[in-house]
């Protein structure tokens, strides 16, 4: 019965991938995916903290902030209607009045975009670009949120609780993440495929 050869060739471990990884001085890769979602939850727990120490450290320094969002908005409703006044943080729409506290300014939104920019593997240009995309949609989508809050909340208080406690808290997620990913769409994959292509 005819016998195979005999090898003196010994047989590779799974240790020896360990031991070259460790020979050449190199570290397992970290998946991309892994990396933003890190980076993004430091960044935005940050922001948390940086953002309610902002507001509560200097409030008075900042409250043309909350000031300016309030004038604003009361300038784009005096558009449609006469039954507008607003005055320092105060706005109201036929006797409804509403106070602009910080988080009517939609400056957590903004940061919460910017961590999610920031967070994202690509060239400076292209996050400066989000950014420039972004921070102003942001903020002029605040402004038709609290206009369209004003109306509802002069026409019903149910209908004003449920739009500023339920609707637009949703709206608000759906919001950042569209603006993101059409940056991902727009700027950072599209200008990838145009280099890949030439």
């Amino acid at each position: 019965m005819p016998m195979g050869k005999a090898s003196n060739k010994p047989e590779k471990s799974g240790n020896d991938n360990i031991d070259n990884t460790a020979a050449t001085g190199t570290s397992p890769k970290i998946s991309p995916v892994v990396r933003f979602v890190v980076l993004f939850m430091v960044l935005l727990i940050l922001i948390s903290i940086g953002f309610s120490q902002l507001f509560t450290r200097y409030h008075d320094k900042i409250l043309w902030l909350m000031e300016g969002t309030a004038m604003i908005s009361g300038a784009i409703l005096s558009l449609f209607s006469d039954s507008v006044h607003y005055s320092g943080v105060y706005v109201s729409y036929k006797g409804f009045s509403v106070e602009i506290i910080d988080e009517c300014t939609g400056l957590f939104e903004m940061l919460i975009y910017l961590a999610a920019v920031l967070s994202f593997s690509t060239t400076i240009r292209k996050k400066l670009l989000g950014i420039a995309m972004g921070l102003p949609a942001i903020f002029v989508f605040n402004l038709v949120r609290i206009t369209i809050l004003l109306v509802a909340g002069a026409s019903s208080m149910e209908l004003f609780n449920f739009m500023h406690l339920y609707l637009w808290q949703v709206t608000l997620i759906i919001m950042i993440s569209t603006i993101w990913i059409g940056w991902l769409y727009l700027v950072v994959y599209r200008d990838s495929r145009k280099h890949k292509q030439e």
